[in-house]
Parts: structure tokens; sequence; C-alpha cells
């Protein structure tokens, strides 16, 4: 945990936040790095030498997907540093790799593209499975290492799943992350069932991206906004949710149900 300004909302009646690209893709790989060592040295205790080759399948806080190609090449990358000569660092160039000092690391692209690329097989085979819910639905902030998750249980057969050791990096700019490990005791299939996630995911309707230009305007126009009242199609709130009806003078807002049939 560490106080960036990589992503934040200083202006509060903005409807967006500040944020720094550049920062924010170091900051990510920074938290990872932290996390990841701080794991692995907290298992070395118990007399454990893990490395990525411990875990079936490494999920990721995925704010994009080639920030988790990255994330995956960064944890290559640092079991790299434990253990330079491994075998499946025979082809790395050791010496300029290692010559690179830390903070130069995180932002250079020889070390990114060299580990990418080392990965490339691993990552298609054990985390483009977690990756269904954010290709289709794209950042959805801390939701997005959980739809992650989902994504692993409803691409993977249960059958396939049982025993399987999975990992997790979690990530919040501001900025605090998290590295844990999960195994895989029991049958998943129940859990599928009632996500239905592949056929949700199928069934997500399409729109012209001039529809999404004009929702971000009318969130725009009416941000902080006192004495107003929505308008648009109740057609996409899921039956028996609540929604916004109106925010009066003195903005307080009332919720009104949406009927369950």
């Amino acid at each position: 945990m560490a106080n960036t300004y990589d992503f934040y909302k200083p202006v509060l009646d903005s409807e967006y936040p500040e944020v720094d690209g550049p920062l924010s893709v170091s900051t990510y790989i920074w938290a990872l790095d932290g996390s990841y060592k701080s794991y692995r040295s907290k298992i070395a205790k118990k007399g454990v030498d893990f490395s990525l080759e411990s875990v079936d399948y490494p999920v990721f806080h995925s704010p994009y997907g080639k920030m988790v190609q990255k994330a995956h090449g960064r944890f290559l990358y640092n079991d790299f540093v434990a253990n330079p000569h491994h075998p499946k660092f025979a082809n790395v160039s050791a010496d300029d790799i290692l010559k690179v000092g830390y903070e130069a690391s995180l932002t250079d692209k020889v070390i990114e593209k060299t580990f990418i690329a080392l990965g490339k097989a691993e990552y298609a085979k054990r985390v483009d499975p977690s990756m269904r819910v954010s290709k289709r639905c794209g950042n959805m902030y801390t939701a997005s290492l959980y739809g992650g998750l989902a994504s692993l249980f409803s691409s993977v057969e249960p059958a396939n799943l049982k025993g399987k050791a999975i990992s997790m990096f979690a990530f919040g700019s501001g900025f605090a992350s998290s590295f844990y490990t999960m195994n895989v005791k029991g049958d998943t299939t129940e859990i599928v069932e009632k996500l239905d996630l592949v056929k949700r995911l199928a069934s997500m309707k399409v729109v012209p991206c001039q529809e999404y230009v004009d929702a971000m305007l009318l969130r725009e126009k009416n941000h902080n906004a006192g004495k107003y009242t929505p308008t648009g199609s109740l057609d996409n709130i899921w039956p028996g949710a609540y929604y916004l009806e109106e925010i009066d003078a003195r903005y307080r807002r009332k919720y009104t149900r949406k009927p369950l049939a």
C-alpha cells in the first residue's frame, strides 16, 4: 500500500477522475512486484519455494487486456530475478536484464516485451480462460478480479478444475494491492450453472458507439444535479432492481423498485 496520484478525483463537481496513464501502469507493476514479493517471503518461511509454476491459473485485476499480459510477464520477470539460471530462462539475456535497476525496470520496454513473449504460450493456456468478462465488459474496477475468477470457473470444466491452484492479484489505484492463492477443493458445477456466464455474455446487446456517447453526455449534464427526474427506458433494468425516480430541490433521492414480473 502506498500513496500515489495515478487515478484520483480531486474535482468533485466533475463526473471524471484525473488519470496519469504512465504512472498508473508503473504503479500497477510496482504493486504487483510488492505483493508478489511479500507473498513469496511469507511462504518461504514455511519452506516453500513459490513461483508462477506453483499455480495452475493466475487471475489478475484487469483494467484492460494488455495490462494483464504485462502483469503475467512481470511475474515471470520476478521469477527470473529470483532464479535467473532456471532452464525456462535459457534464452533470456541474463546480463542485459539484470543490469537494469529496479526503478528503470518498471518502464523498461525490453524487459516487458521479453517476458510477455516468453510467457505467450502459458498465457493462452492458463490466463486467457479468466479473461471472458474483461474482454466483453471492459474495466469493472474492483469487480474485474472476481469477474476473472467467474470467467475461469465458466471456461474450465469442473472435473479439470478440481484440485487446481489459483492465484489472485488485486489492485486499486491510490494504491493498495494484495496477492493470494486458493485451491479448488470441490465440484464447481453448481457455481457454473448459477452464473450461466457464457450465455449471459453472449446475450449482451451491442449498440452503436453514439449511444454510449449520449449516455455519458447525459451523466455530465446531470452530475450533482438537484431537482432532477431521470428520463429513459426501464427495459434494461432487471426485475426487482431499484432505480432512481427523482432528486428533489434539497438533493433528497427517491428510489423505486421495478416489479418482479
